[in-house]
């Protein structure tokens, strides 16, 4: 066989193994692609993989067995029939292996079929070069044969691209710019060391000469390209390419023996290695097909593609081309090398455009909420440093900014009702919205969950109080989520600048304590107060809450709680309240926020639990039996500990469970139903009546109503503020409805927030049970507690029997 023959069988053979990596990323592919069902083997797939394994074990044996025979033959001597038509026969055998591979896929068969076909070209390629060479014949450089072995290289190169394309999506793209670089810089750099000197030691003309040094350039091209795929699919599995990888090498090794065995300068072991390359790495790179893939690894972190391969090959040219100036070198090696440098301009044009292309979005990412489109708390940041780098170069130009903490209400109920895609449903909804109520004036920022911010540029408290409303307004408007028609609220806190903050940090603390304020005190919005939030005096005063709490300075007002049958004080609520040294009198509403949020809640509740209780035991013993509230939040509600903490006052004091009554609101029961559900039945079962506070303020309550152990439906004020005004007929029909479900269910209704006559006369006429109110009476100490009420029980009698 002559040396041109044993080229284009190893180029074949290269294909071959290209062919195979091919397939294999096929399977890789495949295997990742989501519309791909994963069947279970059939019977008859199973026998197939046999069948091909016990093929493989005989061409083990039979290249063992040509292995022996080179090993031990004369170095001149060669055998048509073994060296030419057996290795044709055995490149026919691998392309249509190739071919049914491609033929048995669902998907994806495309690369496959196009490299079993390049394959097959080169064993025509052979086949001719053997029907050429009968009787010693040596045929013509190029010939009939080069034709069919070159077509494999453009037919495997699209394979692999398409694959890799595939597998990869746009990253693939710089890569077999790569490969192109890769090859063309190796070709550029083997012509001009080793053009002119195989050209001279063949003695053949440079057509034939190119001829010859275009296999293992294309065998570099493939290999450069498969390489950086293999860097790019880590984790897809190893095994195969290593295979393949090693099925490649043999063949570049084996090209450059051919070209050298061509030349005065073969050896003995040139040759043994030249006939031995080429059906080691068909056979390496035909297994690598059928070799399993590992399982995937999704926590693997990927690798980046990086620029060795073709910033060598650049590099080359570079060189060959400064070299070129000053010694002669040919016209092919200048074209190949000016060729190379344009492809590495092309990448690399590519590849500053993907980058800014990355740049643009990966900014966009980072400074926006991907769920609502609005920016994040990385913009915000970024937007109040710049705001007060820019106060800070020119203090005598202040500029006026408000910015407002948005707290929506009911939130996690839709979340627990109807599932979080529901609540990001109306996250999505919501952005939109709140862009329009801000306009153009300012930013809207989430900052995470349901928390939400608007910052206005050279804006006064007037300004922020009007975007408020416009934000409620928008927010009020009821969300069509699932086809089902849900409404939320919003507690929302301002903080201005520069008379509330002079930082970002500080400024949004200010809002968010003032947004804390307005969500305990039910109300829509309230701006920051130093005197009752903190401000820089906050450390301080909660140094002094620590110590009022140690030493328990606190004392409890009662607001009695009216019979609306009777006329008669049933019960009391207990509220807090601190008597500050130079505050006064501070409400619960001022320092309870601080208290939560520097978890001093547990000692604070436990005091009150334990006042109350002592307090409602003594009037028992005084012949005044009166069953006392106490509001619990859901931090204590469902701390360990905190039914035993009940239990043992309750037996300290000798007062009966039945005159407790602890109230939690409906976010309490939202939080953690399950646990909730539990507590509330073990208090139940110990005589606790357990009830419902701000009922009516969520829409999940008569979802869990039913089963939980509670005894008392306490009605939001905002339906009752305002209930006997013109206007208020829904408000009407719904405490109506809710009055009559309770007692349906069996529970005792209240209904707190009373501030006139008809509000009264109309939920005595509705059949409620227990009423309170300013109307009734305020929250005074118990010693100046009055258990006979300010309106007359016969009037609420007489009402009641109309």
């Amino acid at each position: 066989m002559t040396p041109h023959t044993e080229e284009r069988r190893h180029g074949g053979r290269v294909r071959n193994e290209v062919d195979v990596v091919q397939q294999k990323l096929l399977a890789g592919v495949s295997t990742s692609d989501l519309s791909t069902k994963v069947d279970v083997p059939s019977v008859a797939a199973r026998r197939r993989t046999r069948r091909m394994w016990a093929a493989y074990g005989v061409l083990g044996v039979l290249l063992g067995v040509y292995f022996v025979v080179v090993l031990t033959r004369d170095m001149n001597q060669q055998w048509a029939w073994l060296d030419g038509w057996s290795v044709c026969g055995f490149e026919i055998v691998a392309s249509g292996l190739c071919i049914a591979r491609g033929i048995a896929r669902q998907a994806g068969r495309a690369a496959p079929l196009l490299l079993g076909f390049g394959l097959l070209s080169w064993a025509i390629g052979d086949f001719f070069l053997n029907a050429e060479s009968i009787g010693g014949a040596t045929p013509p450089t190029p010939s009939m044969a080069d034709l069919f072995y070159l077509l494999f290289y453009p037919l495997a190169y699209i394979a692999t691209v398409q694959l890799l394309q595939k597998a990869l999506g746009r990253k693939a793209r710089p890569n077999w710019l790569d490969g192109v670089v890769a090859g063309l810089g190796a070709a550029a750099l083997c012509s001009a060391f080793a053009f002119n000197s195989i050209e001279t030691l063949t003695g053949a003309s440079a057509l034939s000469t190119a001829t010859n040094l275009a296999y293992p350039i294309g065998d570099l091209l493939l290999l450069s390209l498969v390489i950086g795929g293999t860097v790019l699919l880590s984790g897809r599995g190893t095994r195969p390419w290593y295979f393949l990888a090693g099925g490649l090498t043999v063949i570049v090794f084996g090209d450059t023996f051919n070209l050298v065995q061509s030349s005065k300068l073969a050896t003995q072991f040139g040759a043994d290695f030249n006939a031995i390359a080429w059906p080691t790495a068909i056979l390496l790179i035909s297994m690598s097909v059928w070799l399993p893939n590992r399982h995937l690894d999704p926590l693997r972190p990927e690798k980046t593609a990086g620029f060795s391969f073709p910033g060598i090959a650049a590099t080359s040219s570079l060189v060959i081309l400064v070299v070129g100036t000053q010694n002669g070198i040919s016209n092919v090696t200048i074209g190949l090398s000016i060729a190379t440098l344009l492809t590495v301009g092309v990448r690399l044009a590519i590849s500053a455009h993907r980058l800014r292309v990355l740049t643009e979005e990966r900014h966009r990412q980072a400074h926006t909420d991907e769920l609502t489109g609005l920016g994040n708390r990385r913009q915000l940041t970024h937007v109040l440093d710049t705001f007060f780098c820019d106060q800070s170069e020119d203090p005598d130009a202040l500029r006026d900014l408000a910015f407002l903490f948005v707290d929506l209400n009911r939130f996690k109920e839709i979340n627990d009702s109807f599932g979080h895609p529901a609540g990001d449903e109306l996250l999505r909804q919501l952005g939109p919205r709140l862009n329009r109520a801000v306009g153009t004036s300012g930013s809207v920022v989430r900052l995470g969950g349901d928390e939400l911010g608007v910052v206005l540029m050279d804006a006064d408290a007037q300004d922020a109080e009007t975007v408020a409303q416009r934000i409620l307004t928008e927010i009020e408007e009821p969300f069509i989520l699932q086809k089902i028609s849900a409404t939320v609220g919003a507690s929302i806190g301002i903080a201005l600048v520069p008379s509330d903050a002079t930082n970002g940090s500080g400024l949004l603390w200010c809002a968010d304590v003032a947004m804390y304020r307005a969500k305990l005190g039910h109300a829509p919005y309230v701006f920051y107060d130093q005197s009752l939030d903190g401000g820089e005096n906050q450390p301080k005063l909660l140094d002094e809450l620590r110590d009022a709490i140690d030493h328990g300075d606190f004392v409890l007002h009662y607001q009695p709680q009216l019979d609306l049958r009777t006329g008669e004080i049933l019960a009391v609520e207990a509220l807090i309240r601190w008597p500050h040294p130079t505050l006064g009198l501070v409400p619960p509403l001022d320092f309870l926020p601080l208290a939560e949020e520097a978890g001093l809640m547990r000692p604070l509740t436990a005091w009150v639990l334990d006042e109350a209780i002592a307090q409602c035991a003594e009037w028992r013993v005084n012949d005044t039996e009166l069953a006392v509230s106490v509001n619990i939040s859901s931090s204590n509600l469902l701390e360990n500990g905190f039914v035993e903490l009940v239990e043992e006052l309750l037996a300290r004091h000798d007062l009966p469970a039945y005159d407790l009554v602890i109230e939690i609101t409906e976010t309490t029961i939202i939080r953690d139903f399950a646990r909730t559900q539990h507590v509330i039945q073990v208090l139940r079962n110990m005589g606790i009546v357990v009830s419902i506070d701000d009922f009516g303020a969520g829409f999940t309550s008569l979802a869990y109503l039913s089963s939980l152990a509670v005894g008392e439906l306490k009605l939001d004020r905002a339906f009752i503020v305002g209930l006997a005004n013109e206007g208020g007929s829904r408000d009407l029909e719904l405490v109506r409805a809710t009055i009559n479900l309770g007692h349906e269910m069996g529970l005792r209704v209240v209904a707190e927030g009373i501030e006139d006559v008809e509000t009264l006369d109309l939920l005595s006429n509705l059949g409620c049970d227990l009423a309170q109110g300013y109307f009734i009476s305020r929250p005074t100490p118990a010693d100046k507690l009055s258990f006979r009420p300010t309106v007359r029980a016969p009037e609420l009698v007489a009402a009641n029997v109309n």
